[in-house]
């Protein structure tokens, strides 16, 4: 398979063309450029050896990525494209799919993501165009739209045949993908939006689908007075037969919220609320989970309150020093969250404010973490979707606390220690009591006696 490499940094060009993956692939880099203008004379003038695989920027000078691809795809229309696009570029990669794009890589990327990209084309030889895609994507993206009324999105969208069939949305998400997207691991909505498709040719149903920041949206449609019950359980169905497709082909997972039944296409923006509350008791479930509205509005009636955690308890635990009281307290903390099914909110609140207690706990021994490393303690416990990996990210983070007091504390006791016999030395001709070296020290009475007792013996 032969590939053709466009971007303005030369960096990135010999990066990606000096990769040894490529080899075993059996891929060989047939061109390169520095820019779209020279990516388009170069590829104009090759025919038979044209490449199969087009890997470009989209932001560069001349001409950009995207309107390479639309020229290109003109002449070479076979011809696969990957984008390579800066972070948080979504809505403006979303126009590469538009175009016909196989996939976008967001910048920076590691080996093992643009090679797993290349792959996945070779293996599955995607020659299939999907241009329908493109108007299901301004379809959904019009009826999720806040700004437009309701009775306007359903003149917008014309008299289509689908519009007045009720419909169940589904959200078909990648668990951890904030995480994911940090640490550079390869994911691809495109990828799974083909496997999605592949899945729809077994069912009668009518879909839309399109790509979402995490995942890919997906508008199934029921025939007409098809019983409520029964459309819940095709809907169940179809999502249980979508994540065994994708589970196991990816080195991640993804889970699936279903929406109640909707009444029609125009009450779209309410199927996505609904998705989204069930993603959320992902949080209690785990990876690979399907959760559908019905149930959870279940699980919320069976719900009680849950009682303000006991902060003070944390801080003894992490003033103690010791690992495995820290373990059972999560442990229990983690079979309260899921007895009562606290929602993702609520299980992240509870993570901050046990964050808030270390930072506390902390700054009483006169540590003061730095901004940078609040700020990306906070972002890690926002980040995940799946409640063991956030108890084990929780439980990693408190016993680095606790140590970090335990060593501390020590070091307090060394010097209030001695502190008060060089106090001793100086006044031994004084009546000297525990409480005037206390307030010498400015230290709990308690406590300095059981530092002195703690060195000396009873």
């Amino acid at each position: 398979m032969k590939l053709f490499i466009v971007d303005d940094e030369k960096a990135v060009r010999d990066y990606i063309v000096s990769l040894p993956a490529w080899h075993r692939l059996g891929c060989k880099i047939v061109g390169q450029a520095a820019d779209g203008w020279e990516a388009y004379e170069t590829l104009s003038r090759t025919n038979a050896d044209a490449p199969d695989v087009l890997i470009t920027d989209i932001r560069m000078p001349y001409m950009d990525g995207i309107e390479l691809t639309r020229q290109v795809l003109e002449d070479f229309p076979d011809m696969k494209v990957i984008f390579l696009t800066a972070h948080g570029e979504f809505e403006y990669a979303k126009q590469a799919v538009k175009l016909g794009a196989v996939d976008f890589i967001t910048k920076p990327f590691n080996e093992d993501e643009l090679v797993e990209r290349v792959k996945w084309i070779r293996d599955h030889r995607l020659n299939r165009r999907r241009p329908e895609w493109v108007q299901q994507e301004e379809w959904i993206r019009t009826l999720l739209s806040p700004a437009t009324p309701d009775r306007e999105k359903t003149g917008m969208l014309g008299e289509l045949e689908t519009m007045n069939q009720s419909a169940v949305f589904l959200s078909v998400e990648i668990d951890n993908a904030g995480i994911l997207a940090d640490t550079g691991k390869p994911f691809s909505n495109l990828a799974i939006r083909e496997f999605i498709a592949d899945v729809m040719t077994l069912y009668p149903h009518p879909y839309w689908s399109s790509l979402s920041q995490s995942g890919v949206y997906l508008v199934l449609f029921m025939p007409p007075a098809v019983p409520k019950e029964q459309s819940a359980h095709e809907a169940m169905e179809v999502a249980r037969h979508m994540l065994d497709a994708i589970q196991g082909s990816f080195g991640y997972s993804v889970s699936i919220g279903l929406s109640d039944l909707l009444p029609s296409a125009a009450a779209l923006r309410k199927g996505l609320e609904q998705a989204q509350s069930c993603l959320d008791y992902r949080m209690l479930i785990g990876r690979n989970s399907i959760v559908a509205y019905s149930a959870l509005l279940s699980m919320r009636e069976q719900k009680r309150e849950q009682s303000e955690m006991n902060r003070s308890e944390l801080t003894d635990l992490l003033r103690k020093g010791e690992e495995a009281p820290i373990s059972d307290y999560l442990r229990s903390l983690n079979r309260t969250f899921m007895l009562e099914g606290i929602s993702k909110t609520r299980i992240q609140e509870a993570c901050m404010e046990m964050v808030e207690t270390a930072g506390q706990a902390l700054h009483s021994f006169g540590i003061q973490p730095s901004p940078e490393e609040t700020i990306a303690v906070r972002k890690s416990v926002l980040s995940f979707t799946i409640l063991s990996d956030l108890m084990m990210y929780m439980e990693q983070f408190l016993k680095k606390t606790a140590t970090l007091l335990s060593s501390a504390r020590q070091s307090a006791s060394a010097h209030y220690i001695d502190t008060a016999m060089k106090f001793i030395e100086s006044r031994y001709m004084e009546d000297i009591t525990l409480q005037m070296l206390a307030d010498e020290l400015f230290v709990n009475y308690s406590y300095l006696s059981r530092l002195i007792k703690k060195r000396n013996g009873p």
